[in-house]
């Protein structure tokens, strides 16, 4: 255990230098070196990496945890700094997201270019519910992760007659869609302006959008809504953990590699797209939820394709189908533009060459997804 431990905390430590460097010629030299550091290991250390990975796989609960705990002292390592609080929780949102869509993509192979779609739905549902309904937070808020589901299971029913380079037409498609109806049923969603002074979450008579009082220090609010995000993402992360080890994620494994050979051993393929589709929704509705109580504003041009795109490239850099590597690259893709404020009119474009340079030359992502081996043992005692 003490390895893991050891492993995390170096970890945690560069993700903290990583965000104090400001300098953007010294953020490219840290991520150079990283980098460097990366392919070394893989390279002349992979019998290290391995033994790693298998200490992990037995001690998940207890390196899960140890994460857990990291990552809530976060706000007190960066002394509640406001702007890196903001930018974290949106990477935790992301991560969210990422999460959802590498359950369709990644696991089920198919292919959604218009995921943002969901999140919107999940931002609206909570925005019109908590302010032109006045109902609480915490009932909109599953509503909303609900009404996502449900419009998965709309968007799944034209996958099960297309596919490949269609598909990801009709998820485009469905996202414009979405949009579209957000800029025009303007008595509903505000249309171009939006809906604004959306309600924060008041729990136990503390509103969100007051500052956080530990006592001995004082957090600025986004606090409340990081420890929020983090309480969502850890069981979103537990949630597709059982469902990716479940025979239901070996079921979209064998439909992602062969949808007629699925199909020959019985798989009813039109139940597990929609079940993909659907579940995968959930996540990105959830983030949306979250994202309208802290915003407190909501449009339609915060869901715009370009989104989707970058939740894409998010888990093509982590690896698809790969739990720890969509958090990885939702966490890396949000937090390295923010280093480059300069040239944030090219985001898109650093978008774009990151799936390119993964596609060429990193297919696997960061970390690879790792195949489950069913072992004799394990047979027997079933």
């Amino acid at each position: 255990m003490s390895q893991i431990f050891l492993s995390e905390i170096i970890l945690y430590v560069l993700f903290l230098a990583f965000i104090i460097i400001e300098e953007p010629p010294l953020v490219a030299a840290y991520i150079i070196a990283v980098a460097a550091a990366i392919f070394y290991l893989r390279r002349k250390k992979k019998d290290k990496l391995a033994e790693l990975e298998r200490l992990y796989a037995d001690n998940l609960p207890k390196a899960g945890l140890f994460m857990a705990v990291l990552a809530l002292a976060f706000p007190f390592l960066i002394g509640g700094d406001a702007y890196w609080m903001q930018v974290i929780n949106f990477a935790m949102m992301n991560a969210m997201m990422a999460l959802g869509l590498n359950l369709m993509t990644g696991r089920a192979g198919l292919i959604c270019l218009g995921y943002a779609a969901f999140e919107a739905i999940g931002a609206y549902t909570v925005g019109i519910l908590t302010l032109k309904m006045g109902i609480s937070f915490w009932v909109a808020f599953p509503l909303g992760g609900l009404f996502a589901f449900f419009v998965g299971i709309l968007l799944g029913l034209p996958a099960l007659r297309v596919k490949g380079h269609y598909l990801a037409l009709v998820t485009i498609a469905f996202g414009l869609i979405v949009q579209e109806i957000a800029l025009n049923a303007e008595s509903v969603t505000g249309g171009t302006n939006g809906l604004i002074d959306i309600p924060s979450p008041v729990l136990f008579s503390h509103d969100f959008a007051t500052s956080l009082d530990f006592g001995f220090i004082s957090m600025n609010y986004l606090a409340n809504f990081y420890y929020l995000i983090l309480a969502v993402l850890i069981i979103s992360v537990m949630a597709i953990y059982c469902l990716s080890n479940s025979f239901f994620g070996l079921s979209l494994n064998a439909m992602r590699d062969d949808q007629l050979a699925a199909q020959c051993y019985g798989m009813n393929l039109t139940r597990y797209k929609l079940y993909a589709f659907a579940i995968g929704a959930i996540f990105g509705g959830l983030a949306g939820g979250i994202y309208a109580g802290m915003i407190n504003f909501i449009a339609p041009e915060n869901f715009g394709y370009g989104l989707s795109i970058i939740i894409i490239s998010m888990i093509i850099l982590g690896g698809l189908d790969s739990i720890p590597g969509a958090i990885a690259g939702a966490l890396f893709l949000t937090v390295f533009p923010e280093k480059f404020r300069a040239f944030e009119d090219y985001r898109i474009f650093f978008y774009g060459l990151i799936i390119v340079f993964c596609l060429l030359f990193m297919r696997d992502g960061v970390l690879p997804f790792k195949y489950r081996i069913f072992k004799a043992k394990e047979a027997e005692k079933v």
